[in-house]
């Protein structure tokens, strides 16, 4: 994904989380910085010369971005996570993965569902398609708890093959690590694959601006 798309990635996320642009008012001014690599930075007040006030584009898909918002991304949609936020949390501490990662990742693949199936044979949240269920320990893909501990084992695995490349991993959760190791370990060049690395990165931003920044969301 190019610089550019992942901080349009980012300030959307922000204008999501804050408000600003929608109907939900914002309560006070913020700053941000978004890093050439789109990593963001979010603070109540003006941290150095790089942080700027954020004002909203009047378009949030800016042409030629390939990005779109979904309902995935909509606020909404936290509310969904609420029952699982303990069981997401002890198994990220456990495998050694981010909470607000598995989050994003449940919340594209699956929208909460347990039941969840996709015409390849995903299975539950994370859709775990039998190979990797079996791989990963899964002896019931319907099992919230068995089916999170599954993803975040195979999430974990391909974090450390991608040397913690969170893209990359990600593109391989969706695409397959075969696929990104084909197109010398750069994110492939599918639509779908693309959109969803985009996808999760939002939510993730999301959440974690959620937590740092307390607007309601």
């Amino acid at each position: 994904m190019k610089p550019s798309e992942l901080c349009h990635v980012a300030w959307l996320s922000l204008a999501m989380a804050t408000g600003i642009g929608t109907s939900q008012p914002c309560h006070s001014a913020v700053y941000a910085c978004v890093e050439e690599n789109g990593h963001l930075i979010v603070s109540d007040k003006q941290e150095d010369a790089r942080f700027k006030p954020f004002v909203p584009h009047s378009a949030y898909s800016p042409a030629g971005s390939g990005i779109q918002p979904s309902r995935a991304m909509l606020p909404s949609t936290f509310a969904q996570s609420i029952q699982y936020n303990t069981l997401i949390r002890a198994i990220a501490e456990e495998v050694g993965v981010d909470a607000h990662l598995l989050h994003a990742v449940i919340q594209v693949e699956s929208g909460y569902n347990t039941q969840a199936r996709s015409p390849k044979g995903a299975q539950g949240l994370m859709q775990l398609i039998p190979a990797t269920a079996e791989r990963f320990g899964v002896n019931n893909a319907d099992d919230p708890e068995s089916n999170i501990r599954g993803g975040a084992r195979y999430l974990k695995n391909l974090l450390d093959l991608f040397n913690n490349d969170l893209h990359l991993a990600l593109a391989a959760y969706n695409a397959g690590e075969g696929a990104v190791q084909k197109h010398n370990n750069t994110i492939p060049p599918y639509p779908e694959t693309q959109s969803y690395v985009a996808r999760v990165l939002s939510i993730l931003e999301q959440r974690k601006i959620k937590e740092m920044v307390k607007y309601p969301i």
